[in-house]
């Protein structure tokens, strides 16, 4: 008995069936994805832990003195002078 389930032969007016291109990843290309996410797991791990810029560094050399008594400006837990406005009366609004 002849195979009925073969495909018929392709005719001119009727296009060729379309072919599944799907090819599963190798090996190889699976190993490069897991590395990829790896490493973008941890640079996004130790970006939010080490957070870059948040730790201050000291000027070697340099060290603030605390305020003298008497002293209010130049000095660690000095006072910055704030000049506030009077508020505008309602009727100037």
């Amino acid at each position: 008995m002849a195979d009925n389930r073969a495909m018929p032969p392709a005719t001119p007016d009727q296009p060729a069936p379309a072919v599944d291109k799907f090819q599963p990843t190798n090996r190889r290309q699976r190993l490069k994805i897991i590395a990829l996410t790896v490493a973008v797991v941890v640079a996004l791990w130790s970006l939010l832990l080490l957070r870059p810029g948040a730790h201050p560094r000291s000027i070697p050399g340099v060290t603030p003195e605390p305020c003298k008594p008497g002293q209010t400006q130049a000095c660690i837990g000095g006072q910055a002078n704030v000049t506030l406005l009077p508020a505008a009366s309602a009727a100037s609004r």
